[in-house]
């Protein structure tokens, strides 16, 4: 694939993310607590639930309504019959305010899940023979992290993080198999620790797709794995030369360097993904603390174990940085069944994403104060040298 098409399919990805944003923006965020009434007619302002029903002070400035629950209209999630209520931002501030001790404990969890992260990683990277220190670890993840919340393009967290391993170490090659690798445990414990907990866990409301997605993700995985880890099957199928006119080729070339790099370490990799698995639960938690700061009491913690992985799966469609507009959708669609309106749901998505974002600014800091920096296309070009490098021929 040429670098121009390259640029256009990103250029063209990007947007159409900005658009799922504009939409989720425009449909499922409220600025204003909205009450339907039977008959049809919606009230909008500060909506309080009272005893009997609920107490609507307008928008406007009038004075409180109160509402019997009778004449309030209904929706129905997740099987049950709920009142048509959906609280704007504002409100949802208001309780968030009131619970900032929940807060901090999970922006101080979402650091230590990112330091556990850089320990998995630097990890993986003694295991080639690579000296790396814990500070240098700890820095390059952070800078890492940054740029994969902040920074839209097609360097992203992982070329930054390389890059730097790449400048201290001198190891260009075996730094770009190394954050490979340390995405693909990654990705691969997001995918079982899902599995486990929809599979193995008790049964809720609105599983049954989450399911369907995770169960088809690890049937292909199994079968991608096969065809791209196994150069036999590869040959006995003619797939190889097929695969070595397609655009990912140099993947397949990393993959095969990765595969021969980490074959006779078999216990880092377990470790890494032990790491992962723990670190995938730790998030699921944050989630499901905000969710119970901003009043979601539908939102249980088997819930949040087994639907936060799913979203963060979808997440990593590469459209916008962090996953916006994915990820809101996605929040809405997986947490109504459980009786979570779709404005409230996507309320905790934002939440929980800003939350990420005020992890990722010590990782902001470090960057600008780093002495040592490049552009990001100087640094996707040498990454993209050194990939050249382990992309060996994948007969």
């Amino acid at each position: 694939m040429s670098s121009r098409r390259a640029s256009l399919l990103r250029a063209l990805a990007r947007v159409l993310g900005l658009a799922l944003v504009v939409y989720v923006v425009a449909t499922q965020v409220r600025w204003h607590d909205r009450l339907a009434l039977a008959d049809g007619t919606t009230l909008v302002g500060a909506v309080e639930e009272t005893a009997g029903g609920f107490s609507v002070v307008p928008s406007d400035g009038g004075p409180a309504r109160a509402v019997a629950g009778t004449e309030v209209a209904h929706a129905r999630y997740g099987g049950r019959d709920l009142p048509d209520v959906s609280y704007g931002v504002p409100t949802l501030v208001r309780r968030l305010s009131g619970s900032w001790a929940v807060v901090a404990g999970v922006l101080v969890a979402l650091v230590a899940l990112a330091l556990v992260t850089a320990w998995r990683w630097r990890w993986l990277v003694l295991a080639l023979g690579v000296p790396l220190s814990v500070a240098d670890a700890l820095r390059f993840t952070m800078y890492g992290v940054f740029f994969n919340l902040f920074v839209p393009g097609s360097t992203g967290g992982d070329v930054v993080k390389a890059w730097y391993a790449a400048r201290r170490t001198g190891f260009p090659t075996k730094a770009v198999v190394s954050v490979l690798v340390d995405r693909v445990v990654g990705l691969f414990a997001l995918v079982l620790f899902a599995a486990a907990v929809l599979f193995l866990g008790p049964d809720r409301p609105g599983f049954h797709t989450p399911r369907l997605l995770v169960g088809g993700v690890l049937a292909a995985a199994a079968v991608g794995g096969v065809l791209v880890l196994s150069r036999r099957v590869r040959r006995a199928l003619g797939l190889s030369a097929l695969l070595r006119r397609l655009p990912f080729q140099r993947v397949l070339g990393e993959v095969d360097a990765a595969v021969r790099l980490y074959r006779g370490h078999p216990g880092s990799l377990g470790l890494g993904l032990a790491v992962s698995l723990a670190n995938h639960a730790g998030t699921a938690w944050c989630a499901y603390a905000l969710a119970r700061a901003l009043g979601l009491t539908e939102v249980g913690v088997g819930d949040a174990l087994a639907l936060v992985p799913v979203v963060s799966l979808l997440s990593a469609v590469p459209l916008l940085p962090g996953g916006w507009g994915v990820g809101e959708l996605a929040f809405a669609y997986f947490f109504s069944p459980l009786g979570v309106a779709p404005s409230e749901a996507v309320a905790l998505s934002v939440v929980f994403r800003l939350a990420i974002l005020a992890s990722g600014l010590p990782g902001a800091v470090m960057w600008l104060l780093a002495r040592e920096g490049a552009s990001r296309d100087a640094m996707a070009a040498e990454m993209d040298a050194a990939a050249d490098a382990a992309a060996v021929e994948t007969p």
